[in-house]
């Protein structure tokens, strides 16, 4: 057993392995198809050793040793190639087991979207009708709310006329009442005025009546002076 753990025969059996792939058997090779175990030195020295003990070795003997290496290492293929198939065998089954229940799962989604959409379309159809009547219901709103808007218009504009004539009623109240202040005050001033006035007639008349006493008195004096100069008269010519 040579050092580093490896030996002649793990040595012979990688650098067969790397010619019957048809790859160059080196060192670092034939030491990387060993698992990257041993020394760079002891594969060298191994190497060397076979190499001088092939040399010893019959051609006969060689084709039996390399058959016997490509008969292992097809075995090993097999043997690796199977497991892969198997591993790949097993991937696939849970793989398609995997689609097969996506796939059922798929179905029973479609099933019940096939479903709802046959309950939405009943659905849509109602609301459609609905909507057509609320469409209408709306028109006929819209309309009525034309005509009452419309009467709201004329109402405002005869509100307004209402409104300016009531302005003007007030306008024409304020002036009656201006007016009528002042004819109140007018009538004020001529009550005062033909107060004073029926003062001044009343002290006319009292003026009057004494110069129709004084007048009286003035006639009844001249007529007794006329009596008495017609006496005199009557008495000289006597």
């Amino acid at each position: 057993m040579a050092r580093g753990g490896i030996s002649k025969a793990d040595v012979e059996q990688a650098r067969m392995a790397l010619i019957a792939r048809g790859e160059n058997p080196s060192i670092d090779a034939v030491r990387i198809e060993m698992g990257n175990t041993g020394s760079k030195t002891t594969i060298h020295r191994l190497m060397r050793e076979l190499d001088e003990t092939r040399g010893d070795l019959s051609s006969a003997q060689v084709d039996a040793e390399l058959n016997s290496l490509v008969s292992r290492l097809a075995g090993r293929l097999k043997e690796q190639a199977q497991e892969h198939i198997d591993v790949a065998q097993a991937s696939m089954d849970a793989q398609k087991k995997e689609l097969q229940d996506e796939l059922e799962k798929t179905r029973r989604q479609l099933a019940d979207l096939i479903e709802r959409h046959a309950v939405q379309t009943t659905k849509l159809g109602t609301q459609t009708a609905t909507l057509l009547s609320t469409q209408k219901e709306l028109q006929d709103e819209h309309r009525t709310n034309v005509r009452l808007t419309q009467a709201a218009q004329d109402s405002a504009s005869r509100l307004q006329d209402k409104d300016e004539q009531i302005r003007l009623l007030k306008e024409q109240h304020l002036q009656s009442h201006t007016q009528c202040a002042l004819l109140q005050e007018r009538l004020h001033n001529a009550q005062s005025e033909n107060k004073k006035l029926q003062e001044r007639l009343t002290e006319r008349d009292q003026q009057n009546r004494v110069l129709e006493l004084i007048l009286i008195k003035t006639e009844v004096a001249l007529e007794n002076l006329r009596e008495a100069q017609g006496i005199t008269d009557a008495t000289a010519e006597d």
